[in-house]
């Protein structure tokens, strides 16, 4: 039978596909390509024809599996390819979409041609590789193929390289404008980069026939080896400039209410070195029945800015502090986070306070939590180290005495939950950032500062759900098995050579993308990572918008003892619309953050 004769009669269900392996000794070429011309035709409508697409495979698959035999190995190469153009060429948008699954077999077959090592074959195979995998929009997948692979031909490099930078100057959907972006730095940071310079004419025409684009421009002076302006960046991921800063003082808020004095209180916070904005301070006292009362007092955003006042737009559309490798932007004003809002020592400051109750044996009363409007005075600002030395050398004074109470407490909180341990370790082992939590390990002050925070955190979250209040939550989904295996993979090796080991790259970036996403939600559900069944963001205010957020809820609803409908609904509305766009917006400062930071390394950013 011709190629022809065996697809109509696998698409008029005339034979089982079963049967043609009878054939395949006769006539191989016409089987083989019988077979992939029906899966062309099949694959159109692929929901509908799932289970005879299913067959093809298997039996392609089985061949494969099979064959030793150069050239028809070398022939099924060719047939994927010649079905790969055929489906682009034709196929409309929702069709490619049906088959995203089918295609990512087909990449499978070819993965196990290339395993039979036959070099002829090898440079065909790596052109469909990067064609369906280019396709597929796996960035992962694209990065760790390029850096297995150094001795493809330059024309299949050009080819692609070409056709990203095409799609890059026609796209106008941000989405895809960020993921054409993301491929074209792996090539200009790849193997490859010699070689693209070869045609550096032909890539900078291409880029020229769609320079209007702001973006384009950007790329253009990347490729060019110019420095790029700041202000141009931060409009690409549309970061918010500081702008605000012109505001004067006068133009805060600065109200206040009827408030419990804790100016007594002999207060510390504990932060690095020098560092002027300190979010929350702490306080511990021993109580005549041997019990303690734990105050951790946070700053009180509402008595400065006033709800939807300029600053706070401001500060919502910046959603957070940026923490950049020589500078910050800062979410609000710095005469706001770094003075009037600051926990600084010797000043007085309005706060809202969570107050605990603790048993002698350090353990937290779970139904004595109170939430106060306070005012305090900051007794002492102590840096991780102070804190580290003192309680190596505890002194016979009343910081010491508090600081040994606070230790005590944090101890037991950290071995109480395992959970929050491995999340904690894990977030600090694939993104490489120094905080409170990768120091807790070694450091007693970042423990007490890590748990008193995750301590209030989750507490409030209960407070207002189980009271069936509004609040902006922090969740995060239960991981699959698949990833917990590569989460214990991750914890085992040291951090230096899992992020310079390639082979780690894909489940580095599994990890970050299914198990460390955590999002904020308007609907309460439990922080898996943590091991929490209720948790939020309400002890970093200075810092971050949703903490912020949260305290214009408790203001309106707590304080003010709105508890009517319509309040309750407003809440529920403003929260419903504030979650996913603070989520993005993350997510867009992390991105700018990342490559704000290679350019500022590459020396190839510029202020003005």
């Amino acid at each position: 039978m011709s190629n022809r004769e065996i697809e109509q009669k696998i698409l008029n269900y005339d034979l089982e596909i079963y049967e043609l392996e009878e054939y395949l000794d006769e006539n191989f070429v016409s089987v083989m390509t019988g077979m992939v011309d029906a899966l062309y035709v099949l694959m159109k409508h692929a929901n509908k024809n799932r289970e005879l697409i299913d067959d093809i495979f298997k039996e392609i698959e089985g061949v494969v599996t099979e064959e030793k035999e150069e050239v028809k190995l070398k022939l099924i190469v060719e047939l994927i390819k010649k079905l790969n153009n055929r489906i682009e060429a034709t196929y409309n948008k929702k069709s490619k979409n049906d088959i995203i699954g089918l295609k990512n077999r087909l990449i499978k077959i070819l993965r196990e041609i290339e395993n039979k090592k036959v070099d002829e074959i090898n440079n065909n195979i790596m052109h469909i590789f990067m064609k369906l995998i280019y396709e597929e929009k796996s960035i992962e997948n694209i990065e760790a193929l390029i850096k297995s692979k150094k001795n493809i031909e330059y024309k299949i490099i050009d080819e692609i390289f070409s056709s990203v930078l095409e799609d890059y100057v026609s796209a106008t959907e941000e989405e895809n404008i960020n993921y054409f972006y993301k491929v074209i730095v792996i090539f200009v940071k790849s193997c490859f980069n010699k070689d693209l310079s070869k045609n550096s004419e032909k890539y900078m025409k291409i880029l020229n026939s769609g320079s209007k684009r702001e973006h384009v421009k950007l790329l253009i002076d990347r490729l060019n080896n110019k420095k790029i302006l700041q202000e141009d960046l931060k409009k690409k991921y549309d970061v918010s400039t500081n702008n605000h800063l012109c505001y004067k003082d006068s133009e805060y808020n600065l109200c206040d209410y009827a408030r419990h004095d804790y100016t007594y209180q002999k207060v510390i916070t504990i932060d690095d070195e020098g560092n002027e904005c300190n979010d929350d301070g702490l306080f511990i006292e021993k109580n005549n029945d041997g019990s303690y009362t734990l105050y951790i007092h946070i700053s009180d955003i509402p008595t400065l800015i006033k709800k939807d006042s300029y600053l706070d737009i401001m500060a919502y559309k910046s959603a957070e502090t940026i923490y950049l490798c020589d500078n910050e932007i800062t979410v609000y004003p710095e005469n706001i986070s770094n003075n009037l809002g600051s926990l600084l020592e010797g000043n007085v400051r309005n706060v809202i306070t969570y107050r605990f109750i603790v048993n002698p044996n350090f353990e937290i009363d779970p139904d004595c939590f109170k939430i106060e409007r306070s005012i305090i005075k900051v007794g002492k600002s102590l840096s991780y180290n102070e804190v580290d030395r003192r309680l190596k050398k505890v002194g016979n004074n009343y910081t010491d005495t508090m600081l040994v109470a606070l230790n005590c407490i944090s101890s037991i909180l950290k071995s109480g939950n395992l959970y929050k341990d491995i999340y904690r370790k894990t977030e600090n082992k694939t993104t490489g950032e120094v905080t409170n939590s990768s120091l807790a390990n070694k450091s007693n002050a970042a423990k007490i500062v890590q748990e008193m925070m995750i301590l209030t955190n989750s507490y409030v979250d209960k407070y207002f759900v189980q009271r069936g209040y509004p609040y902006i939550h922090r969740i995060h989904n239960a991981p699959s098995s698949d990833i917990d295996k590569n989460i214990m993979l991750i914890l085992g090796i040291d951090s230096d050579t899992l992020r310079n080991n390639p082979k780690c790259v894909k489940i580095l970036n599994a990890v970050k993308e299914r198990y460390l996403n955590a999002e904020y939600s308007s609907t309460s559900a439990k922080h898996y990572g943590l091991g929490l069944d209720y948790y939020s963001h309400s002890t970093s205010p200075l810092r971050r918008y949703a903490d912020a957020l949260g305290q214009y809820v408790m203001y309106d609803i707590l304080f003010n003892e709105n508890f009517d409908d319509k309040t309750i609904y407003k809440w529920e509305h403003i929260l419903k619309e504030a979650c996913p766009y603070l989520n993005e917006r993350i997510k867009n400062n992390a991105l700018f953050a990342s490559e704000y930071n290679y350019l500022v390394a590459k020396k190839k950013i510029r202020k003005k």
